[in-house]
């Protein structure tokens, strides 16, 4: 957005917070030193101090204003809804559960969220990237702490999100990250197979994964990317951003796309005795919940299941005959952090599910070696 642009929808979006505030408080708000904390390109997203004194307010909020919808993207007002209703969601938990800000106040039809400010911090990226390797576990474990607390104090809570996401006129139930991964579990191996793959498809595995989307035995809050950028640091607390495609899913799929993603930000990428810092992290707040996770085998083979469906999700996005345009009924900038990475990158994680999952191992290899191509 060009700077006079910007500006312009700045100040309207500070003068239209500014009203939601008031009616909210009954006393007048002031909104000033307005600052960018960066967006997706279709949000705004600002850190703003309330002047005027007004206590009834913290002294700092986060804005996020939706922008003007694309023509391509349809699933703008989805979007905004479920993420209103996962906010709504997350503040009604006691304070120790909530995985991330809180909802201040919301406005459906301009497009604006008002949260809570957690403060000045770093994401994960940014921590991993400036610590060295020999203490990376430590930072690793921290993250895998704060993702366990979330699922386990979400336990059993899916229907105050459905009814809040009703509220919000969208159906909770419906995970477009879900029908995304059946789209890519669909259509990866035939396309993999015109590249010359010639093991056998995993459908079983693919199917098992594709149902922690819609049940699962370890069904929690997730809020979709629980990736390094969207993972806050502040005073030691790891926190989670960015609710636009939350709901409940498998647990295992938040804690595989964890190991999938932090690779990239630490000096050695993948590394077995990272992998079980942040698994064994995750699975002290959550084995009291779910003991079946107790079983080494079995938490192992919940963990592989859900990287295969992250993977071959990576892939169709990936391959140069990936989605058709008729295909394309999610963007997949909302998982960025799966579409970060080279062809190399994403062969090293397939590699590694091939170490880890002899039940697919083939297929995982297969497809390394055609990503690895490209």
């Amino acid at each position: 957005m060009e700077s006079a642009g910007r500006s312009r929808v700045v100040d309207a979006t500070l003068a239209a917070v500014a009203q939601l505030l008031e009616r909210r408080t009954g006393m007048e708000v002031a909104l000033v030193d307005p600052q960018d904390l960066g967006g997706s390109g279709r949000t705004l997203v600002m850190r703003v101090r309330v002047g005027h004194n007004n206590f009834t307010l913290p002294r700092t909020v986060v804005v996020k204003q939706l922008l003007a919808a694309d023509a391509t993207e349809v699933d703008l007002g989805e979007a905004f809804a479920r993420e209103a209703a996962a906010y709504k969601f997350a503040t009604a938990l006691p304070v120790e559960s909530r995985p991330g800000p809180t909802l201040l106040a919301s406005d459906p039809a301009a497009g604006i969220l008002v949260l809570s400010d957690l403060g000045l911090g770093e994401t994960m990226t940014e921590l991993l990237t400036r610590t060295p390797a020999r203490r990376a576990g430590t930072v690793l474990s921290a993250w895998g702490q704060a993702l366990g607390r979330m699922h386990a104090g979400t336990v059993g809570r899916e229907g105050d999100l459905s009814a809040l996401a009703r509220r919000e006129h969208t159906d909770a139930r419906h995970d477009p990250v879900g029908c995304e991964a059946a789209r890519a579990a669909e259509r990866v191996p035939t396309r993999l197979a015109e590249h010359g793959v010639t093991a056998a498809v995993p459908d079983a595995a693919l199917r098992r994964g594709l149902g922690m989307f819609t049940g699962g035995q370890c069904r929690a809050f997730s809020p979709s990317d629980v990736g390094p950028d969207n993972a806050l640091v502040v005073g030691g607390a790891v926190r989670f951003l960015d609710y636009e495609w939350a709901g409940f899913r498998d647990a295992g799929l938040d804690i595989a796309y964890a190991l999938l993603t932090y690779p990239r930000w630490v000096a050695g990428g993948i590394d077995d005795g990272l992998n079980s810092a942040l698994i064994e992290a995750w699975r002290s707040e959550v084995a009291r919940i779910w003991p079946r996770l107790d079983d080494d085998r079995t938490l192992a083979r919940h963990i592989t299941t859900a990287a295969l469906v992250w993977l071959t999700l990576a892939t169709y996005w990936c391959l140069p005959d990936g989605p058709d345009a008729h295909d394309a009924g999610f963007d997949a900038g909302h998982l960025h952090a799966l579409t970060d990475w080279s062809g190399r990158q994403l062969a090293d994680r397939w590699h590694a599910l091939a170490e880890a999952e002899p039940e697919f191992a083939d297929f995982a290899r297969g497809a390394a070696a055609v990503v690895a191509a490209l």
